[in-house]
């Protein structure tokens, strides 16, 4: 059997909490190599990320060489939001959206990974539809997919939500976290239904078996893989049964794992992990 391959998530690096001034504590460079020597061989970059490094005078070719010369072969960038709205809000979004593919190129990345409406403002199946498929015609013209993530507490938290945003739209798919699946209570039979190719991206973690307060606020305190409550070995079961083979993400969101020196979050997140799911 083939060994799984590890990517690592913005955050588990960062250093910081996400909505913060920066987008990491850590340089970009000591970041890659970090996550390199933990074993990890592929990270997703958020876009913010990409915006500071460009502001402190790196080069498209120079954040590249980085992650070549340290062997990081899976590169995918985040989190784009509100792409489905109109006014200042979607005018901002679709700035972001111009970060984002900017960043992606840059970073030889070809999937784009994007969220539903977190903010319940009752946009309609219909809309999210007709502005998902804008979203993917416009990275279609640079050769990028689009992953719709889907969140325990957005309007896309099921898979037949999921599926009809993305329909058949070549060149767009899902980010499956396995908080957010747990979290919404997804049975793991219906991940079944999710055709493998449209599977772009899997983010593993883990938390307490019951939720503790609002989902948006706990989310902030995951745990590293093996250390909660979460069916795990279920859910890298029912992945792999539908033929699902793209590498894990681990994406732990944690104010105890952003405390930790760089090295050992690296280390820690992908060792745990690995062990979880060997």
């Amino acid at each position: 059997m083939k060994s799984r391959e590890y990517i690592c998530s913005s955050h588990t690096v960062s250093g910081v909490m996400p909505g913060g001034p920066v987008a990491s504590r850590h340089g970009f460079g000591e970041r890659v190599e970090a996550c390199a020597a933990a074993g990890f061989t592929g990270m997703c970059l958020h876009f913010r990320d990409y915006a500071e490094q460009r502001a402190r005078g790196f080069g498209d070719g120079e954040l590249r060489a980085i992650l070549d010369v340290h062997g990081i072969k899976h590169v995918s960038v985040e989190f784009l939001t509100d792409w489905f709205m109109d006014g200042e809000a979607g005018l901002a979004s679709r700035r972001n959206e111009e970060t984002a593919f900017r960043a992606a190129a840059a970073f030889g990345a070809k999937v784009v990974n994007v969220g539903p409406d977190l903010g319940e403002r009752g946009i309609s199946l219909g809309t999210m539809q007709d502005k998902f498929r804008d979203l993917c015609s416009r990275a279609a013209e640079n050769d990028f997919t689009i992953a719709l993530e889907l969140v325990a507490w957005g309007n896309v938290r099921d898979v037949d939500t999921a599926l009809a945003i993305i329909g058949d739209i070549p060149n767009a798919g899902l980010v499956i976290d396995s908080w957010h699946i747990f979290r919404a209570g997804v049975p793991l039979g219906d991940l079944g239904r999710i055709p493998a190719d449209k599977v772009l991206c899997v983010q593993v973690n883990d938390a307490d078996e019951v939720p503790a307060g609002q989902l948006s606020t706990e989310t902030m305190n995951r745990k590293l893989c093996g250390q909660g409550g979460f069916d795990l070995a279920g859910f890298a079961a029912t992945l792999e049964a539908t033929g699902v083979s793209v590498p894990f993400s681990v994406e732990v969101i944690s104010p105890d794992l952003a405390a930790l020196c760089l090295s050992e979050a690296a280390s820690t997140s992908f060792d745990t992990a690995s062990t979880c799911f060997s």
